[in-house]
């Protein structure tokens, strides 16, 4: 015999609409998770996702360590204190700064 799941069936969620946008900012660690801080607005700090639907979202976050430091630029569409459907595009590091991943970023105490 097959056994029924438990609990009500969840519909996923509708994709949401894309307007891509290219982001350019930061990448700090705030409250012991790695944010990407907008050069724009630096008071605005943003999450990425690779995920296009919003029950995704925690679940395919982009993990921005490698980054910690650097300014980046993405592209992909805000949504909250979210950019979904996010893709690093280019990174810069400062003048005689390091290269390659930053596995010297402190751990980040939470996703």
């Amino acid at each position: 015999m097959m056994e029924q799941p438990s609990g009500e069936y969840q519909k996923p969620g509708a994709k949401l609409e894309r307007k891509t946008e290219v982001f350019t900012g930061k990448v700090v660690m705030i409250d012991g998770a790695y944010r990407l801080q907008l050069v724009k607005d630096p008071d605005t700090v943003l999450r990425l996702t690779r995920a296009r639907r919003e029950g995704e979202f925690e679940k395919q976050q982009i993990n921005l360590r490698k980054y910690y430091e650097k300014t980046i630029s993405v592209n992909g569409t805000l949504y909250g204190e979210w950019i979904f459907g996010a893709d690093v595009v280019g990174q810069w590091v400062p003048p005689g700064g390091q290269t390659g991943p930053n596995m010297n970023a402190p751990k980040p105490t939470h996703p």
